[in-house]
């Protein structure tokens, strides 16, 4: 029976402390490779984010923006971007109350890129961000956002939950006062549903390795889920496997242990 795994990627493939994914964890997704096994990403990391890391170019299939966007081999296949007039709102909401934000579109991320909080958000996740012009905050609805970032506090959260009830805002664990901000009708469990309903080949098995909450609905549609030793409470209770961590080679024992390399 074929194959086909979906790795989430903060904390699972890349250790979010140290920025790199381990030596183990590529050979690993090597040897998946060498056995004819398909290898994905899936994550909430825009898609100008996944591409500026060295490990891309290994997967063909990537989910990006918690499910908004999935190309295969540098292909669309599927998009829904954000509400265009809904992000007008917001950029502008964000431009008069002097907040911190980047835009993720289709090829790149622009932002505020002379904050502090834009600059120390940057370092963090390894992503180029570039300063955001004029002609696209004034026309805004002229390009598609996949996903936004932004430096929310407390004054100002509720109002926007409540203002902008299509959108999903996730707090970031790393990074004060950090949100994601992505549509609402997307996860990585649609965008698997999607992956799968268009499969001409129904005779696949499907596993993801994940450690966080974005990850749960993920392992509702696929056929096996492993959780990283380091992942929350929730998803080890939703998996089938529990390995190690991410730093004892969590990644490479599972596939080990299931016998896939």
């Amino acid at each position: 029976m074929k194959k086909t795994i979906f790795f989430d990627v903060d904390n699972t493939l890349v250790c979010r402390e140290k920025n790199v994914i381990c030596d183990y964890t590529i050979k690993g997704i090597n040897m998946c490779k060498n056995n004819g096994i398909d290898v994905a990403i899936a994550t909430g990391r825009s898609l100008a984010m996944v591409k500026q890391e060295n490990f891309c170019d290994m997967f063909n299939t990537i989910v990006s923006a918690n499910g908004s966007l999935i190309t295969v081999n540098n292909k669309v296949i599927y998009k829904k971007f954000m509400n265009k007039n809904m992000v007008k709102n917001m950029v502008k909401y964000f431009e008069e109350n002097n907040i911190p934000y980047c835009l993720h579109l289709l090829d790149k991320s622009v932002g505020k890129t002379e904050s502090k909080w834009i600059k120390d958000f940057s370092g963090k996740y390894n992503m180029k961000i570039d300063k955001i012009e004029d002609k696209i905050v004034n026309n805004i609805c002229e390009y598609e956002v996949f996903q936004l970032n932004a430096n929310i506090n407390k004054k100002h959260i509720s109002e926007l939950i409540s203002k902008y009830d299509m959108f999903k805002f996730v707090k970031l664990i790393d990074i004060n006062d950090g949100y994601d901000i992505f549509n609402g009708e997307c996860s990585k469990g649609s965008a698997i549903r999607y992956i799968r309903s268009i499969s001409k080949n129904e005779n696949i098995k499907y596993f993801a390795f994940g450690d966080g909450f974005n990850d749960l609905e993920m392992f509702e549609e696929v056929d096996f889920g492993v959780a990283m030793g380091n992942a929350c409470k929730e998803l080890k209770e939703k998996a089938s496997l529990v390995t190690d961590d991410i730093n004892q080679r969590g990644v490479y024992n599972a596939l080990k242990t299931l016998k896939i390399i």
